[in-house]
Order: C-alpha cells, then sequence, then structure tokens
C-alpha cells in the first residue's frame, strides 16, 4: 500500500509540473521570447503561433529570418521539372508573405538560398529593400541555378541613386554574401563607401565582375574577401589593411598591397592561363605571415622553381587536378615542386592533398613490368629529399593506389619524422569495375596497413 501512495504521489507531482498554471516561459517579457524564437528555425517559430494568444503574433518580430528550403526542392527535382518549378513558386510565396507580416524594426540576419533566375527579379528587388531599409547586419542571397549564370538576377540600380542611398542607412551592414546574383564593380565601391562597418564580402558567379578594387586605410575593417567563378574576372587589387582571410578564382592579374593580418589564402587557377608560379608570387608580400594556405593546380611541377617561404604555416590544403591525379608517371619536377612546397613550410602541421579524378576511362591500369620499373624509379629519387619535422597530420584524399599517389604516400610517411596520423580517402568503388586482378589485389587496404608504420595511426575512409 505505501509503495502505491508514493507512486500516486508521484504521478501527481508530474502533472503539476506539466499541466499545472506555472507557465515560467510565459511570463518572461516579449523582448526575451523574441531572442529565444529568433534562435529558432522560420518554420519552427512560426509554430509557437498556436501556444496561446500571447504567442500568436511574437512570431512576426523575430530579427533572424533564414529561408533555406533546399531540401524539399530537391525532392522536388527528382520527381521532375514541373514539381521544382512549382515548388520554387510556393517558396517565393512563402518569403514574400513572411516579409509582408515581420514587424522586426532591425534584423541581425537576413537569408535566401532559393534557385532563382531573373524571372524573380521583381522579387529579389523586394526583399534586398526590405532587408536594407530594416538594417540588416548579414545579408546573405544565394540563387545559384543549374542553368548558366547569364540569367542571374541584380542588385536594384534604385538603391543606389544618390536620393534613394542618402535616405537608407548601410552602415549596420557587417556581412555581405551575393550567389549567382550579377555585381559590378561599381556596387562593390557602392558597399565600402557606404557601408564603414562591413566585415565580410563575398561574391560568386558574377559575369558582370571585371575589375575589382578593394582598397582603405585604416577604417577599412573588411577582414574577409571571397571572389570565385567570376568567370570574366580581369584583375584584383587589394590594400587592406584588416584582411585576414582571402580566397581567388582564375583572375589574370593580382595585386596585394598593404595587408599585415592576412593570414589565410586559398587560390584557384587551374583554368587559366596564369600559372600556379605567378600566383605564388603574388603573395611574396605576405608569404611570411600566411599560416593556412589552399591551392588548386594541375601538377606539383608548377611550382618546380618557386622560391616562396611559408615559414608560419600550419595546414595547407592543395588540389591537383590535371595529369597527375590519374597518371603513372611522375616526374622529376613533380617530386620537387612537391619537395619545394614542404621545405617552404618547415613549420607545417597538417597537410591535405586531394587528387581526385572522376573519370575512371583516364585510367590505365600497367601491368607486371611497370610495377617494377616504376618501384626502382620511385626509390632512385625519394632518398634524395630531406625530413620534414613537424607535420603531424597527412589526409590523401581521393586515393586509388597508381603508383603516382602510392609514391607520393610513401614519400610523405618516410620522411615526415613525427607524422602522428595518415587520413586516406579513397575512391576504390568508382575505378576498379574493370581492374585486374593483381591491380585491384595491390591497391586494397593490406598494402597501406604495411606501409604505414604502426606507430602512426592510418584511418581509411
Amino acid at each position: 500500500m505505501a509503495g502505491k501512495r508514493v507512486a500516486k504521489f508521484q504521478t501527481k507531482k508530474r502533472a503539476e509540473i506539466v499541466y499545472g498554471d506555472d507557465d515560467r516561459i510565459s511570463r518572461l517579457p516579449d523582448d526575451i521570447l523574441v531572442d529565444i524564437l529568433s534562435l529558432l528555425s522560420l518554420k519552427e517559430a512560426v509554430c509557437t503561433s498556436v501556444l496561446s494568444s500571447r504567442w500568436h503574433n511574437l512570431w512576426k518580430h523575430i530579427y533572424r529570418l533564414n529561408f533555406d528550403p533546399h531540401v524539399s526542392l530537391q525532392k522536388g527535382t527528382q520527381q521532375g521539372f514541373e514539381s521544382c518549378k512549382e515548388k520554387r513558386k510556393k517558396c517565393v510565396k512563402w518569403v514574400n508573405s513572411v516579409i509582408r507580416k515581420n514587424k522586426a524594426a532591425i534584423l541581425k540576419d537576413f537569408i535566401i538560398r532559393l534557385r532563382l533566375s531573373r524571372k524573380f527579379q521583381k522579387d529579389v528587388n523586394r526583399w534586398i529593400n526590405f532587408a536594407i531599409v530594416r538594417h540588416v547586419q548579414r545579408l546573405e542571397l544565394d540563387l545559384t541555378t543549374g542553368d548558366s549564370s547569364r540569367y542571374n538576377c541584380s542588385l536594384p540600380q534604385e538603391l543606389f541613386t544618390k536620393n534613394t542611398s542618402s535616405e537608407i542607412d548601410f552602415k549596420p551592414l557587417k556581412v555581405l554574401c551575393l550567389k549567382s546574383v550579377d555585381v559590378t564593380e561599381e556596387d562593390i565601391k557602392f558597399f565600402q563607401c557606404k557601408c564603414p562597418m562591413l566585415e565580410e564580402l563575398v561574391v560568386d558567379r558574377s559575369l558582370k565582375l571585371l575589375n575589382v578594387e578593394v582598397c582603405g586605410g585604416p577604417s577599412l575593417v573588411l577582414k574577409h574577401l571571397e571572389l570565385t567563378r567570376c568567370y570574366n574576372l580581369k584583375s584584383v587589387k587589394v590594400s587592406a589593411p584588416n584582411l585576414t582571410s582571402l580566397t581567388l578564382q582564375k583572375v589574370e592579374c593580382l595585386l596585394l598591397e598593404n595587408v599585415p593580418r592576412l593570414v589565410e589564402v586559398s587560390v584557384c587557377w587551374v583554368d587559366s592561363e596564369v600559372s600556379n608560379k605567378y600566383v605564388l608570387s603574388a603573395f611574396a608580400c605576405c608569404d611570411y605571415q600566411l599560416e593556412i594556405l589552399t591551392l588548386e593546380m594541375k601538377g606539383f611541377e608548377e611550382i618546380f622553381s618557386s622560391t616562396i617561404q611559408l615559414p608560419k604555416l600550419k595546414k595547407l590544403v592543395v588540389f591537383v587536378t590535371g595529369n597527375e591525379s590519374f597518371s603513372f608517371g611522375i616526374t622529376y619536377a613533380s617530386y620537387m615542386g612537391l619537395t619545394n612546397l614542404m621545405k617552404a613550410a618547415p613549420n607545417l602541421q597538417e597537410f591535405v592533398l586531394n587528387m581526385q579524378c572522376w573519370d575512371a576511362s583516364k585510367f590505365n591500369f600497367g601491368g607486371y613490368e611497370y610495377y617494377i620499373l616504376s618501384l626502382a624509379n620511385r626509390h632512385l629519387k625519394i632518398h634524395s629529399f630531406s625530413h620534414h619535422h613537424h607535420l603531424k597530420v597527412f589526409k590523401f584524399c581521393g586515393y586509388c593506389g597508381v603508383w603516382n599517389q602510392y609514391a607520393v604516400l610513401e614519400y610523405m610517411i618516410e620522411n615526415c619524422v613525427v607524422l602522428e596520423k595518415v587520413l586516406i580517402e579513397t575512391c576504390y568503388d568508382k575505378l576498379y569495375s574493370s581492374a585486374s586482378l593483381f591491380d585491384k589485389l595491390y591497391y586494397e587496404e593490406k598494402p597501406l596497413r604495411k606501409l604505414v608504420p604502426q606507430q602512426i595511426e592510418l584511418v581509411i575512409l
């Protein structure tokens, strides 16, 4: 009986806590409740309107608006083009409906990720105006579609007229990210002038961008600059004393000045006539301060004679997209290019090498004779290289076991004397449908386990 009375009491107490009148959350001031709702996703915040009359309109005051229905759009794509098209229209109506109801005086975030072409230019204009008028701090528009960038939306030009720009306060804007939105040099100059607190600028897939100048004195607070897939971009000039990270892709002319805080750089010139030698030389003014460097190149021979010095570099990421990703041969210049890169960064701690190739037809798996020849040549070259005394983590992405990849892996293990961890991301499944039994046995996990010493942790992904 005593046990039953305790159980009954516990049940009653639990019911009082859950269903009682002591609703502490609803007693909080509206401002705090709006802060809480602003941390939720937009759909979750809207759902709280059914809790009570007190909550009915609270969601309309949230100051973080994130419209990202990509998941539902991907489902629509699987169901067919027309289904996806209809879902896009519904998403546009959804955005328009929300911004009509929103009553926030200031927006911290306004993010839209929708695959839209210039057919929706009027809607995009409405959204940008809505955000700017509400003193948005972070404005992100990702309208990337599978179509050509020539169908991009553009920025509403009425914003940049003298009368309008004098009436609207652009000063609160700190982050501006525009993807598949056509931006001009004049637009970038305008934001530099009108947005003194701008810390991050990202432009992706803008075909109207030709020549960019981001220059200023100590008052220029820009910390992050990213210009990618702007395929008509000719030149970039940067003079920004507070810049810490820079990402560029395919620029014919690059000039860097007064970037004393630049520590992270990502560059890609694979599809350009410009070689990586030129790219690296452009960073001569800051190579001694770089800590993170990402390079995308056709082969290591491009930096064979490079004199770059990277004494503070801690992390290096290299994408090799040329023939070295899948050919058996690897030249002396390629080995020396890799060696020079390692020597230039004596304090490197993490090295990520990506040698991806998605076309299996480009692989020509050799026979036993080539195995003997490659093995002999490889050992003749590797023993002449010096040791690296700080690298602890090496990650190899796109590993499929062709000889040049095996040789690079062997070189890293033999010459990085304090190596603690090797991560190998393989792509066997994409390549071995037609490989011979000999090749298949050689490239599998067993040889990798044999190559890597026991004291080094090997992780095969």
